[in-house]
């Protein structure tokens, strides 16, 4: 059963399949399984000075001749050039709870441990380790714009991250595996799908996901422990009956031009179209991983905090996203591994 995190991440792509100008993507991996962060210092890697890397030097004494040899700081890697991210463990109340995490933070042996691996791996081309700091530098640059984000997320909301990038041809699923199971860490996003979505063309479209078999949102009347680390009782799928009322409901909304419905098939062949170049991703994904869903053009201009609210109260509704406001909400998971009310990610009025 996906998390909720693969959930949301696999409900954007679909949406994605429907609104990406095919021509602006770039071949996609297969999409990643959770993310991680926690509150430690920026590390710094003892690699030699080498010509064309920007680094800074410092000074350290060693052995008996008190000699001082040159320690070069990695070169900054900006949040939208990583092509992943490992999000080590956290206790923020922003990242969602991972059971591997033990409910800690991770430690800084563990944070060093995991950037000896990142740096040990002959398809990684460089990496850099972001502190809470300047990952908040970061997220306040991103979401300069929301104001609504910016005041939901602190800057000890934040984990500590490793953007690293790859040499070509790298497989991404391997660097994965690879360091996915490490102590520490909470989990390695691949930021090129969500990357790609980012870039894409918006509109005014809103997205209406139904609950499908063995969901775990609660808003499908899935039932987790208090620590929300599993799940004790599945969600429900969407009936027929709650389909068709919920259609007819959406037609008549006076903020709605039109609305198209897609099922499960219907979503996963556009799915198939759109990211045909992907080869990795598609064998990753099954007509089942696909919810059905409804797909509702606005008028220009109009209000979409008081459709997209009477949507999400409705039986049978997963979720319902204004797709601009979602973005936002995609680009804080996988950049900062974090998860902000769906209130502050897009709140009425921004």
């Amino acid at each position: 059963m996906n998390s909720p995190v693969e959930e949301r991440l696999r409900a954007a792509l679909t949406e994605a399949g429907a609104s990406i100008d095919p021509d602006t993507l770039r071949p996609l991996p297969a999409p990643a399984r959770r993310r991680t962060w926690m509150d430690a210092r920026l590390l710094v890697v003892g690699a030699a000075v080498t010509a064309g890397v920007a680094a800074t030097a410092v000074g350290l004494t060693l052995g008996p001749g008190d000699e001082q040899i040159a320690v070069a700081e990695p070169a900054r890697i900006e949040p939208g050039e990583a092509d992943m991210t490992v999000i080590m463990c956290s206790t923020s109340a922003l990242v969602v709870k991972e059971p591997r995490c033990g409910g800690r933070d991770a430690t800084a042996e563990e944070v060093s441990a995991a950037e000896r691996a990142v740096r040990g791996l002959s398809q990684v081309a460089a990496a850099y380790t972001v502190d809470q700091q300047h990952a908040y530098d970061d997220f306040r640059a991103d979401f300069a714009l929301n104001g609504s984000m910016l005041d939901a997320v602190k800057v000890t909301d934040l984990p500590v991250s490793i953007r690293l990038t790859l040499k070509k041809g790298a497989d991404r699923r391997e660097v994965e595996k690879s360091l996915q199971p490490l102590p520490g860490i909470w989990g390695v996003t691949d930021n090129a799908p969500v990357e790609a979505v980012l870039k894409s063309r918006s509109e005014m479209l809103v997205n209406v996901f139904l609950c499908g078999k063995g969901s775990s949102l609660p808003s499908c009347g899935a039932e987790r422990k208090p620590d929300g680390s599993m799940v004790v009782r599945e969600g429900k799928a969407a009936t027929r009956a709650q389909v068709i009322a919920l259609g007819k409901l959406i037609g008549d909304l006076p903020e709605v031009q039109s609305v198209t419905f897609e099922d499960q098939q219907a979503a996963y062949d556009n799915f198939k179209r759109e990211f045909a170049s992907n080869q990795a991703l598609l064998k990753a994904t099954k007509v089942s991983d696909m919810p059905e869903s409804f797909r509702v053009v606005l008028k220009l201009g109009s209000d979409w905090a008081t459709p997209v609210a009477t949507l999400r109260r409705q039986p049978g509704v997963a979720s319902a996203f204004y797709v601009p406001c979602q973005k936002d909400g995609m680009l804080a998971l996988s950049r900062y591994g974090v998860r902000p009310p769906e209130d502050k990610v897009c709140s009425p009025g921004s």
